[in-house]
């Protein structure tokens, strides 16, 4: 038997209403400082984050409504290998690799900092894609 997927779930506010979109502000909670996933949520800093929600009849919601939305965990830990841990790992790889070969700290630096530019162009081109599997929704 299949465990049931976890969900990570914030209050928020909904800010903008475009079609059959919401955008929905989620500020930081003090109950974000004990939650288990905290660190690779993002939502426990100080800022808010916004968010974009699709939903079938946005005529049902309100600017300004409280609502909680909801992310897969396993979607959390995607986007964490995603944007933190492969920017990570091309960057001390690629570091150690150029140190060894141009045995100059400062050119190395410069050479791995710049791999990274390739690794977000590419995420940039498929942020539409990203968008789709990333999608936040509203609980019921």
């Amino acid at each position: 038997m299949e465990k049931p997927l976890k969900n990570i779930e914030h209050p928020g506010i909904i800010e903008e209403i475009n079609d059959n979109n919401l955008i929905v502000r989620i500020q930081p909670q003090s109950a974000c400082a004990s939650c288990h996933s905290k660190s690779y949520c993002g939502v426990a800093d100080n800022n808010d984050k916004i968010v974009e929600i699709t939903v079938t009849d946005s005529k049902n919601y309100n600017k300004g409504q409280d609502v909680t939305i909801m992310l897969e965990q396993n979607l959390g830990f995607k986007a964490l290998f995603m944007g933190y841990l492969v920017p990570f790992l091309i960057l001390v790889v690629s570091l150690i690799v150029l140190i060894e070969i141009t045995k100059n700290e400062g050119l190395s630096a410069l050479i791995a900092f710049s791999l990274m530019l390739p690794y977000y162009f590419m995420l940039y081109r498929l942020k539409h894609k990203l968008k789709k599997t990333f999608t936040f929704r509203l609980k019921h």
